[in-house]
């Protein structure tokens, strides 16, 4: 099953490992990693990424995404291009407000300094090591062998959950996974 938000811890343990294989600090500013970023003059760091700190606009909360945008499919590029340019929400560090558009950033670190996709990296570093044989980056195209599709409550009937793009949450929400492989993870964590 689609295991959402739950993804970005998945995506913070990756930082974290390349930050102990010394391929970044949680300190570096992103544009360290990602110099076309418009940071609007000001300094964000991977750990305002992580802490969901940055003041970055959150993509999912731009009216009208959730409703028509999260049917497209994207490249990183084209999600990140999707919010770049929004108007920061408040100065990195000055507030907690919980944001996609940072793991997404994350996610685009971890490629670039893996050299990996974010898919790769995660299926390498963490899934394989650990056994989480049920554990996948959740593309609509691939046959994932019982996976579970999702269902939405409307006037107190269940119904389909209505279509969204994989490729849009990403590191900070596209991994599918399993009751058996997530308690695999929490016995390693």
């Amino acid at each position: 099953f689609r295991i959402g938000s739950v993804t970005k811890q998945f995506t913070a343990a990756a930082i974290m490992m390349l930050a102990e294989e010394g391929k970044l600090a949680v300190t570096d500013p992103i544009t360290t990693f990602l110099p076309e970023y418009p940071t609007q003059g000001r300094t964000i760091t991977v750990e305002h990424l992580l802490t969901h700190t940055s003041g970055i606009q959150s993509y999912t909360d731009i009216p009208g995404w959730m409703t028509t945008r999260i049917r497209n499919e994207m490249t990183v590029q084209e999600l990140v291009d999707g919010f770049k340019k929004e108007p920061m929400q408040f100065a990195p560090g000055e507030q907690y407000r919980y944001n996609n558009s940072g793991y997404v950033l994350l996610g685009a670190i971890i490629e670039k300094v893996s050299g990996k996709s974010y898919e790769a990296f995660v299926t390498e570093a963490i899934f394989k090591p650990l056994g989480m044989s049920s554990t996948y980056y959740g593309s609509n195209e691939p046959i994932i062998r019982r996976r579970a599709q999702g269902y939405t409550g409307t006037a107190g009937k269940p119904a389909n959950a209505t279509y969204l793009s994989m490729t849009q949450p990403y590191a900070a929400g596209s991994l599918v996974s399993t009751l058996d492989d997530l308690a695999r993870w929490d016995a390693a964590l």
